[in-house]
């Protein structure tokens, strides 16, 4: 099909959705404000043919004799109209990859088929394939943000429209049944058009938690195991009998600042933090549940028609022992059915880890529960061991199917869903620091230079068991932000090692505000040295968001790396180093020329500093939605980096409206 026949259905599409629009207008009544719209919308299509002060008059005209009230449904028209031919489009552009990949050869660019030809012709083998794929980490953090106002009422009406134009779009429907869809279409817009796209009431935090979750039920489970396949499925297709050895890994992680990023917002707490992980891990183990209970229905073979593994049947003789009478009822009906016995007896300990995360997200105190699945990796252990029992009866391909996606799930999301990066803006460990120090020692930290503050820093980071000083001494600023880090530690034993990312300090203008950063951990017990040992708990991501900050960066990090205690806790951690880079701030202090060349030479400037020591390194782009801020397209994005400064590993912001337009459709999350 070529471009003009491209063009054609998506000028035939926007016809039918403003028809449709139109009209559901005339329906209600709002017939004036149609034809107000669509003089408009007239004039400044002339406006654009010829820009002459005639044609500027004419389109002023109407809008001078429009009153307030017009003038604001006029805007709601268009409002609609925009929304509706984003539907067009966003479903078009669906259809043209769904075409591609029927006829097969050559995807579109940057997809996995097209990428892994590119490789394969460039004389990439399958080992270095491996090699490749063992290094992946792609990292997108879910980031509240105020330009992003559509109520979920809104969303979910936009996502219906979507799949009723797609299937009357684009032939799936004929005769009665397209003209069932075109009425269930009127319908939908009419229900879009009469309802307030803007909240009563602002956002409080526990909002913000609750709006970027909404996505994952919505379209990101289900689009992450559709997007491990179609990676697996371009593997095999591209290299053929050489994809046998090669092994795809779980290299999907998501982020999170939502509930974490504190600088600047005082409704960002320590309980709201805490808040924040339990309800990530309600939602991530709801989805367990489900997926789990689907397996049960599914995996009905009986005994003497499956050889069991050794390891299956020795856990599901532990797993009756361990939970006794209680699942005794439970249990039943499966005796004959290995699988589904083992299913429920799992089941069982889900619920119950989902319940104790809903007890305390009530506010009470609930301990842990011995009979719960208290990690991820002893669910995943689980799930594998059921996964080898199937292969090795010949059931590989029973396996391979909501088994495989549900282990995929798990590798992803763990139980903390996301990783909660907490943000804090420098001036307040800083502040906090100097008056521990005071209530320590009786030291005028703030007199210091910045080599007497690292040296300083050093000694009392290494100081075992850290500084001793009385709490009450401390100012209620202080206390406030020891909170965070005592937060940190307790909701790491409460939901896993892995549900904290980094630390990200805002306004990092030198060396020192991330050791200040390192003191206040230590004195939480989050890292420090404990029989000769150094341990870490916490990672730092120091900001460089301005242009005074990018062109410092050398300076500030070289200064950080060549610091032995840092080194002995990065080195600790395990981790690598990440440094942060701000695009929009970066963008209004400089203007989009100044601050797109001074990231791209910061970037080399971070890799080179790291490299020459030895240290791995990770960038985390701070983007903003739009182009001016950083935005735009993803892919375009990471090949327009410096060369060799991604290394297969990237992190980025994804701001409020962002999400909506690339997570709302499962359809487009695949894609994304």
């Amino acid at each position: 099909m070529d471009a003009s026949t491209d063009d054609k259905e998506l000028r035939r599409s926007v016809r039918l959705l403003n028809s449709v629009l139109n009209r559901v207008l005339k329906a209600q009544g709002c017939e004036t404000i149609a034809e107000r719209a669509d003089q408009l919308q007239k004039r400044f299509a002339g406006l654009l043919r010829d820009g002459g002060p005639a044609r500027r008059r004419q389109l002023q005209e109407i809008i001078d004799d429009m009153d307030a009230e017009t003038t604001g449904e006029v805007v709601r028209v268009f409002n609609r109209y925009f929304s509706l031919l984003n539907i067009a489009e966003e479903s078009h552009f669906l259809n043209q990859r769904l075409r591609q990949a029927e006829r097969g050869g050559h995807y579109w660019p940057g997809s996995f088929h097209d990428t892994l030809l590119n490789l394969r012709q460039s004389g990439v083998g399958a080992d270095q394939l491996q090699t490749l794929l063992d290094q992946l980490l792609y990292m997108p953090v879910m980031t509240a943000h105020p330009t992003e106002a559509k109520r979920r009422t809104i969303k979910g009406a936009l996502r219906n429209i979507f799949v009723t134009q797609d299937a009357v779009a684009h032939g799936r429907l004929k005769g009665y049944f397209r003209k069932e869809a075109i009425e269930r279409l009127q319908c939908q817009v009419q229900l879009l058009w009469k309802t307030d796209e803007v909240r009563a009431r602002s956002m409080g935090a526990a909002d913000e938690i609750d709006t970027g979750l909404f996505y994952f039920p919505l379209s990101l489970f289900r689009a992450t195991a559709r997007m491990y396949r179609n990676l697996e499925r371009s593997v095999h297709d591209v290299y053929g009998e050489e994809a046998h050895g090669i092994r795809v890994p779980s290299f999907l992680r998501f982020g999170s600042w939502i509930g974490g990023d504190r600088d600047g917002n005082p409704n960002v707490t320590p309980e709201t933090t805490a808040l924040a992980l339990r309800l990530q891990a309600q939602t991530i183990l709801q989805e367990y549940l489900q997926r789990l209970d689907t397996l049960r229905g599914q995996l009905s073979q009986s005994y003497g028609f499956c050889e069991l593994s050794t390891e299956f049947e020795t856990g599901l003789t532990a797993d009756r022992s361990a939970l006794g009478a209680a699942t005794a009822e439970l249990e039943l009906p499966y005796l004959q059915e290995p699988y589904r016995h083992k299913l429920v007896l799992m089941k069982y300990r889900m619920e119950r880890s989902l319940r104790r995360v809903s007890l305390l997200i009530a506010g009470a105190n609930e301990p842990p529960d011995r009979l719960a699945y208290l990690s991820a990796a002893e669910l995943l252990n689980d799930l594998r061991v059921i996964d080898a029992s199937l292969r090795g009866h010949g059931d590989a391909d029973v396996a391979g199917q909501d088994l495989a996606d549900l282990i995929r799930l798990v590798e992803t999301y763990g139980f903390h869903l996301m990783q909660l990066d907490v943000r804090q803006e420098s001036g307040r460990h800083n502040d906090a620091v100097a008056d521990i120090f005071r209530a320590a020692l009786n030291l005028d930290y703030a007199s210091l230079d910045e080599t007497q503050r690292l040296q300083l820093l050093g000694e009392a980071i290494a100081a075992p068991g850290g500084l001793m000083y009385d709490r009450a001494a401390l100012s209620s600023l202080t206390r406030q932000t020891l909170e965070v880090f005592e937060t940190m530690a307790r909701m790491r034993r409460e939901i896993g090692g892995d549900c904290f990312g980094k630390y990200v300090i805002s306004m990092t203008h030198q060396a020192s505000h991330v050791m200040e950063v390192l003191l206040l951990a230590v004195q939480c017990g989050l890292a420090g040295r404990l029989g000769g040992q150094w341990y870490c708990h916490v990672g730092i991501s120091p900001l460089f968001e301005t242009i005074d900050d990018l062109n410092r960066i050398e300076e500030v990090l070289t200064t950080l790396l060549d610091q032995p205690v840092y080194r002995e806790l990065l080195a600790a951690s395990g981790e690598r180093q990440e440094v942060m880079l701000g695009y929009s701030d970066s963008c209004k202090d400089g203007g989009i020329m100044a601050a797109a060349w001074g990231l791209y030479r910061a970037q080399q400037r971070v890799l080179a500093i790291t490299g020459q020591r030895g240290i791995q390194c990770r960038l985390f782009h701070g983007r903003g939605g739009t182009v001016g801020r950083g935005g735009g397209p993803t892919h375009q994005a990471i090949l327009a980096q410096p060369p060799d400064t991604v290394r297969g590993q990237i992190k980025f912001t994804e701001q409020g409206e962002v999400l909506f337009y690339r997570y709302n459709n499962m359809e487009t999350a695949v894609y994304e």
